[in-house]
């Protein structure tokens, strides 16, 4: 049956299924997943449905390199031998492969590193940046998948396409193996303007992907160089855009006389992934969305507890088939308004659509440049004792428009010992101190001004 056509029902088995298989295969091949069964008592034969791997805690990236060190992240690397290959291969592969044995033995060993050894890597990261490793596997689902995102965003083998993504990324690789994918020519050249205009000059682009931020930006110089663009249809937005970046992508797309039928679409690999998502192009990009549910399982838990929810809450990641790096249950750091499971209403894809992304919310940066990660701050206030509440305020310093994160705290008992305990938690689980402890009463709390990311933490425009 094709991936975007499956009934709730085949879904979920298919989705039982390729979860026994992942864990098997971390807890098997993984450092950090063998280390992590162990810490919470799960034998990691027990998880063997979507819903027994929802009742296993949400990691994040501090979870795994406390310090912020990229190196610790080669934990969740995969690492197999033949015992390892001959559990978790394919079928086909493994017939494959035993052939190869009976009649070349020398063979069966390179066949082995093929398909366990990680070949490539893609930076990514939220509080940090650290490698994402691929198999050859991996790069063949990310091709397969990449062909998928091809036919929502409405594209075909003859679009070209140019993309203003840093190169080494996730999303260069994702968009590279789409386009290898679907057979359509692309050029890469980088972030810098003037080697995009050079590349769409040479190579007129009816697909430019740019990230989120910048392409109303670069569609301006792309115009004031004099790129033709007639022939652009789809503006393909990296990063999940904001409201704002949204329209003013699409006024900008209006301004350099692109195709009459062009569209402004999204994609996004959140942190950690490297499966790009994309909006159909039926719908505009008004109904989220679009992951594969035989690659990828998306659920949603509390931002400040961590523990599940089906109302809006922080993206949880679970790739189902990837052999490089291994997520199960990765906190993301997007926030996400709800997963829609019925059909889309624009292109009738039955597939999971996340709606209403906003992309890296839980990770700011301080008025020292340096990405604080909320989820820790939150970890490291909930619960405590000697606090009737809290709020965590991140915004622009009035004075000079730095960025600054500033903790409100109201204490049960004596305010400076509270004050002192929960900055020393705040730096054991954070790796550093917000802007600024504010002690206050309890009821000053709900008056602070600001646009609600969770219940407790807030932005200030």
């Amino acid at each position: 049956m094709a991936w975007d056509r499956q009934s709730d029902k085949a879904r979920q088995r298919l989705q039982d299924q390729l979860v026994r298989e992942q864990v098997r295969a971390v807890a098997a091949g993984s450092a950090y997943w063998k280390k992590r069964f162990a810490d919470i008592a799960r034998p990691a034969a027990t998880v063997t449905t979507v819903d027994k791997l929802g009742s296993v805690p949400a990691v994040g990236e501090r979870d795994v390199s406390p310090t912020g060190d990229p190196a610790a992240m080669a934990a969740l690397v995969l690492h197999g031998g033949e015992r390892h290959f001959a559990l978790h291969a394919s079928g086909p592969t493994l017939r494959k492969a035993l052939r190869k044995k009976a009649i070349r033995s020398r063979e069966y060993p390179r066949i082995v590193a093929r398909e366990t050894r990680a070949t490539s890597y893609g930076w990514t990261g939220l509080g940090f940046r650290y490698p994402v490793a691929s198999t050859r596997g991996d790069l063949d689902v990310l091709a397969r998948t990449g062909a998928r995102l091809w036919s929502v965003i409405g594209a075909t083998a003859d679009d070209a396409m140019v993309a203003a993504v840093t190169p080494g990324s996730v999303e260069h690789e994702a968009l590279h193996y789409a386009a290898l994918g679907a057979g359509s020519p692309a050029l890469f050249p980088g972030v810098d303007p003037a080697e995009v205009a050079l590349a769409a000059t040479l190579a007129p682009p009816t697909i430019l992907a740019v990230a989120a931020p910048a392409a109303a930006e670069l569609l301006a110089a792309l115009q004031e160089a004099g790129t033709p663009l007639r022939q652009l249809r789809t503006l393909l937005l990296i990063g999940a855009p904001s409201e704002d970046e949204r329209a003013a992508a699409r006024r900008a797309l209006a301004e350099v006389g692109a195709a009459g039928d062009a569209v402004v679409l999204a994609a996004h690999v959140p942190s950690g992934g490297r499966l790009l998502w994309a909006e159909c192009r039926p719908s505009g990009g008004g109904t989220g969305l679009h992951s594969y549910p035989d690659y990828d399982l998306v659920q949603l838990v509390d931002a400040e507890t961590g523990e599940p929810t089906t109302d809006a809450g922080e993206l949880v990641l679970s790739q189902l088939g990837l052999r490089g790096s291994a997520l199960l249950r990765w906190r993301t750091g997007d926030l996400v308004a709800s997963i829609d499971h019925a059909p889309c209403p624009a292109c009738q894809r039955q597939v999971p659509r996340l709606v209403g992304v906003r992309r890296a919310a839980l990770v700011v940066a301080t008025d020292t440049g340096r990405p604080l990660d909320l989820r820790s701050v939150a970890g490291a206030l909930a619960g405590r004792a000697d606090l009737a509440d809290w709020r965590v305020v991140v915004g622009s310093r009035a004075r000079d428009g730095r960025q600054q994160v500033v903790v409100h705290l109201a204490p049960t008992s004596d305010p400076g010992e509270a004050a002192v305990g929960a900055a020393a938690d705040i730096r054991a689980a954070a790796g550093m101190l917000p802007s600024q402890l504010v002690v206050a009463e309890d009821g000053d709390l709900g008056r602070l001004a600001g646009q609600p990311l969770t219940r407790r933490m807030l932005v200030r425009r």
